[in-house]
């Protein structure tokens, strides 16, 4: 079995963590591989392989970092055919599923085969301009958030969802989220829950000057199209919480479900509702600590 590390290096400093993963992975048969780029700096062991993931033939890709090291890693690596998962070495962690106390345990599990995926959604976002012409395109895992700019101006926005007219919405923005996405950005704005092997799409809205906040579940067969209006300051759209394109008033924003879903692992029994439980109350108190 190949497995690679994804190493955020400022999460993981010194490679402490990586190189715990890597020895675990060697004392149970299996090839760890990283990047080329870490070569030079990663501690000189025996068995380690430096190569470019996509041409590796892993069977499973493991992130060192946050939450947002594990979306790095999905946006570079979706295309591959492998299972994926994350050590925590950021806050909270809803998608980084190992513990740094668990590491050497869950790397036994996943070389042995003793543990289960579940296929999460995507969302494929196009922007289009007022003549109809494609400015872009990405992929998101989590959301993709369609908010106000640098400054406190309202977002005007018009919602649609299979060509029937939803609302015109006057506030900070929307966020259009997956299963996945549901624990994040669109639960703080209210937002429902969906376990992470549903397919539908939530769109959210975030301090509604209209309506109060609401949230919309579409199928997951749906098209959502959301029309920019014309604006004082521009408003910004973020896939994933990383930088995408500049919008322009009259710009059309089309979101659908991609094609290919991402598996992700866990271990033991699905307990979806009292994780999420667990991670809320931890965040809390993370956030009151530090």
């Amino acid at each position: 079995m190949n497995i690679g590390l994804y190493v955020k290096r400022n999460r993981d400093i010194n490679y402490e963590c990586a190189l715990t993963a890597v020895k675990a992975i060697i004392e149970n048969g299996a090839t760890p591989i990283l990047r080329p780029a870490d070569e030079e700096s990663f501690p000189e062991v025996e068995g380690v392989l430096f190569k470019e993931f996509n041409e590796a033939a892993l069977d499973v890709m493991i992130s060192i970092g946050g939450d947002g090291t594990f979306l790095g890693m999905i946006s570079e690596y979706r295309e591959l055919d492998v299972d994926f998962i994350g050590i925590n070495k950021g806050s909270i962690g809803f998608l980084t599923r190992i513990s740094v106390d668990d590491v050497e345990q869950s790397i036994k599990n996943i070389v042995s085969g003793q543990y289960k995926t579940v296929s999460r959604s995507q969302l494929l976002v196009k922007v289009f301009n007022k003549d109809g012409v494609l400015k872009g395109s990405d992929i998101c895992l989590n959301d993709v958030s369609i908010c106000r700019g640098d400054k406190p101006h309202i977002t005007r926005l018009q919602l649609t969802i299979d060509d029937q007219y939803v609302e015109r919405f006057f506030g900070d923005g929307l966020v259009i989220a997956t299963a996945t996405g549901s624990t994040a950005y669109s639960l703080a704005a209210g937002g429902p829950l969906l376990m992470p092997k549903m397919r539908d799409i939530i769109i959210t809205s975030v301090c509604s000057h209209t309506l109060p906040n609401i949230s919309y579940v579409a199928s997951p067969d749906s098209t959502v199209e959301i029309f920019v209006e014309a604006f004082e300051n521009a408003p910004i759209i973020c896939p994933d919480g990383h930088d995408f394109i500049g919008l322009e008033s009259e710009d059309k924003i089309v979101i659908t479900l991609y094609e290919k879903t991402v598996k992700t692992i866990f271990f033991g029994e699905d307990s979806f509702y009292s994780d999420v439980r667990r991670k809320i109350i931890q965040r809390g108190s993370f956030y009151e600590k530090s």
